[in-house]
């Protein structure tokens, strides 16, 4: 046993634990204010739907009611079990905060219990990150988690199940990311139980199946088709051989979540075609408590939709979140610095004939081509030129590293980003398929920097002490 590694990390993993524990309270923070948690009133109907079935499971000795007397009053209509989870989430949540503060009203109890919940996001944040791009991506990824304007907007102090949706969406794609990297029973009971609750939430919970399922499925073609152009049967031959594990544990765990949910009385099934008519088709649907704004198409082929699309993801512009008053200079240079490193890097790939690396470099240079050709401004042009290429490269990496993590984190970007052009109110499910791409791409950056025999930082090193930079 080396002894000198073990301080190593040890500090190592207490460095983790306190950028976590940071961003966990900057989360909390910047929901839970004092505007949001004190006045005694909630902001929407919604909130007030979960607020009235917490309170109504208080009163019936925590346990839903049969019957709701005020939906369709009169008479009343029988209660909705299909948000069961975090109803009793909320109920039993003021049950704890009463017997430690017993001043505690339940409309301040549901208020924090929603704040709570989704600012633990960043915890299965930084394992996804980690998972797809290392250490460094996975932190970032738990600080973007944290901030992202999108998530912030909707997942405040307000008992509304958004907070919910994006917990569970991060928890859920954690353990299937965690079942696909090791395959095993153990990890199959951990997908079943992510998805189970979020099957009690939110009846949309099936779109997280079908990335991950999709995942591999794309991965088995993708290599299909490269060793169709490569002759190499090998390849595919592993391929099919390292999925059928997979394939098998994810088909255990997508019974398991339409059994589990059926025993509290919820059939799952009914909900993906609803899904899936809703996902194809927003403004069509007969879900009437979703309003015209939420269903606006973003065109992404337009300078506003790009800068729309920015504006709620964040980008760099979360160090502004994290350190308040940062000058915006200093932004826009850090933004400079990583764009300037992302072409330098793809320069290098090109110099070296990595034709699937450079061609990050190729796409970069036709949006940037694009958005001038749009009249951007300075500003517009950084941030997207930024966003465009460091998504591309995470996804590029990702795949390079693990094909199978590659393949989920495409389809993650892909089916969201697609789902955003449907409608504005799908920035909810884009933001962290964003964040996360976003935090690998940035993560990958750094890996590469450092290394030695490639890296700008190497380069930086050898011209300060006068060495010779290839």
């Amino acid at each position: 046993m080396n002894f000198n590694k073990e301080p190593k990390k040890i500090l190592v993993s207490a460095a983790v634990v306190l950028v976590l524990l940071f961003s966990f309270s900057l989360a909390l923070k910047l929901r839970a204010t004092p505007a949001l948690i004190d006045p005694p009133w909630l902001p929407q109907f919604d909130s007030y739907w979960f607020y009235r079935y917490a309170k109504m499971t208080v009163e019936n000795n925590m346990q839903i009611p049969g019957w709701d007397p005020l939906s369709y009053f009169p008479p009343g209509r029988p209660t909705d079990k299909s948000t069961q989870f975090y109803t009793y989430m909320l109920a039993y949540s003021f049950a704890l905060g009463k017997s430690l503060i017993k001043d505690l009203t339940l409309v301040q109890s549901v208020k924090w219990a929603a704040a709570i919940l989704a600012s633990l996001s960043v915890f299965p944040a930084y394992f996804i990150g980690k998972y797809m791009g290392g250490r460094i991506a996975g932190l970032i990824s738990s600080i973007l988690i944290a901030v992202s304007p999108s998530i912030l907007v909707r997942t405040g102090a307000d008992p509304d199940n958004d907070g919910a949706v994006v917990f569970l969406t991060m928890f859920s794609f954690f353990a299937f990311a965690r079942l696909i990297k090791e395959p095993n029973w153990k990890n199959t009971v951990l997908t079943v139980f992510a998805l189970s609750m979020f099957a009690l939430s939110w009846y949309p919970f099936w779109y997280v199946v079908m990335i991950s399922v999709g995942g591999i499925v794309l991965n088995i073609a993708l290599s299909f088709l490269q060793s169709a152009i490569t002759k190499n049967g090998a390849l595919l031959k592993k391929t099919v051989e390292e999925s059928r594990p997979r394939l098998k544990y994810s088909a255990v765990a997508v019974l398991g979540i339409i059994i589990v949910p059926m025993l509290f009385g919820v059939n799952t099934l009914n909900y993906l075609g609803g899904f899936v008519l809703f996902g194809t088709n927003p403004q069509g649907s007969s879900i009437v408590n979703i309003s015209v704004a939420e269903l606006q198409r973003l065109n992404i082929f337009s300078l506003s939709g790009w800068e729309q699309v920015i504006g709620r993801t964040a980008g760099l512009e979360f160090l502004g979140y994290i350190i308040p008053g940062m000058p915006q200079a200093l932004v826009y240079l850090i933004e400079f610095i990583a764009g300037s490193q992302l072409l330098y890097a793809s320069w290098k790939f090109y110099s070296r004939k990595s034709v699937a690396e450079s061609a990050v470099l190729g796409v970069t240079g036709v949006t940037a081509f694009y958005l001038l050709l749009l009249n951007a401004s300075m500003v517009s042009f950084l941030q997207i030129l930024l966003f465009v290429s460091l998504v591309q490269y995470a996804i590029l990496a990702t795949f390079r590293r693990n094909r199978f993590m590659g393949a989920i984190l495409l389809v993650w970007v892909a089916f969201t980003f697609y789902a955003i052009s449907s409608g504005v109110r799908f920035t909810l499910l884009f933001a962290p398929a964003a964040a996360i791409a976003f935090s690998v791409g940035l993560g990958e950056l750094w890996l590469w920097a450092s290394k030695k025999e490639t890296g700008i930082l190497e380069s930086i090193e050898n011209r300060v002490h006068g060495g010779k930079d290839e």
